[in-house]
């Protein structure tokens, strides 16, 4: 199980905040830690103006002398807060703690990520894989319409919450995973850097060569850049078609069992997803065969040119539908 995950679910107890937990002002009581990983840690709280358990997730920005991070934190968490969807998860509040760190408050979800999911079955079915991505792009096609573009689709970023019999889909780290630029995953700074390799190595500020060090260390493959475009390699803003390039990753990762181009560390992913084509589903789950149409969808969604991919999530979405009708 991963536990990096923003709503992941923790004890029933309601115990006392302990000293070392951190102050988020009066109407909160953090109880318990939850999780953690690069951006910062979950907390387990109390909401005592309605007496609801909540996530609080507190990130390591260092936004105490940088007011250009502290303005964007707050105009990206403005935009979470307003979006409202059956498939994305709710932020109800945002500030900074006592300690000048960013935090947002959401709902709190019982469930299992599409991470731990494909870690307990490796492989998914057409039929169990496709309904849980028409739902995802419900909820971007919303947030796109929202001008809100997550940037890091991934499975451990895909919430299961089940309900009785009922499943529901949840997005969760809507448009605050990006906030910090240094966050221990790949940033701006590494993008610029990877252009001019090997030359500019020695000439590389200290903190970028330690970034690149990171890339290029064997086992050191981050979750995210399994599941990026390659303009975002590049450091290109990302757009919904760069959402749909990750939903072709999500969705050859889960039939499959591994992501498209996965090179032997961060950066040789890097190399492959910028310079290789990626194979057909059949041909890398080996064992098994695909639709057609699926073949299709997935081979247009992973295309390296953003322009020759489906331009909208809706497309995509109408795409698939068909597929599983």
């Amino acid at each position: 199980m991963n536990h990096d995950e923003t709503t992941r679910a923790g004890s029933s107890r309601e115990t006392k905040s302990p000293a070392d937990h951190p102050s988020v002002g009066d109407r909160y009581r953090v109880l318990e830690a939850i999780g953690k990983g690069g951006m910062g840690k979950v907390y387990r709280a109390m909401d005592l103006t309605s007496d609801r358990i909540c996530a609080i997730k507190i990130m390591h920005n260092h936004l105490r002398t940088d007011e250009t991070n502290l303005l964007r934190f707050e105009r990206e968490a403005r935009l979470a807060f307003s979006l409202r969807h059956e498939n994305l998860i709710d932020v109800t509040d945002f500030g900074l703690t006592a300690d000048a760190e960013p935090y947002i408050v959401m709902e709190f979800l019982v469930g299992e990520s599409l991470d731990d999911l494909m870690e307990k079955h490796r492989r998914l079915s057409v039929s169990r894989v496709l309904p849980i991505v028409d739902k995802v792009c419900a909820g971007l096609s919303f947030a796109h319409e929202s001008n809100v573009v997550h940037r890091d689709i991934k499975p451990s970023n895909i919430m299961l919450v089940v309900n009785g019999e009922l499943e529901t889909v949840k997005i969760v780290d809507f448009g605050i995973a990006k906030v910090c630029g240094r966050t221990g995953e790949i940033c701006p700074t590494t993008f610029e850097a990877l252009r001019g390799l090997p030359s500019m190595k020695n000439s590389l500020r200290p903190e970028t060569q330690s970034l690149l060090e990171d890339l290029t260390r064997p086992g050191e493959v981050f979750g995210s850049p399994l599941y990026m475009s390659p303009e975002q390699f590049f450091g290109e803003e990302a757009d919904c078609r760069s959402e749909v390039y990750a939903l072709g990753c999500l969705i050859f990762a889960a039939l499959t069992g591994e992501a498209p181009l996965k090179g032997k560390n961060a950066m040789d992913t890097v190399l492959k997803r910028v310079h290789n084509k990626p194979p057909n589903l059949s041909t890398a789950a080996g064992d098994s065969s695909f639709p057609e149409e699926l073949e299709a969808i997935v081979t247009r969604c992973l295309e390296t040119d953003p322009d020759m991919r489906f331009q909208t999530v809706s497309e995509l979405k109408s795409a698939l539908s068909q597929v599983s009708q």
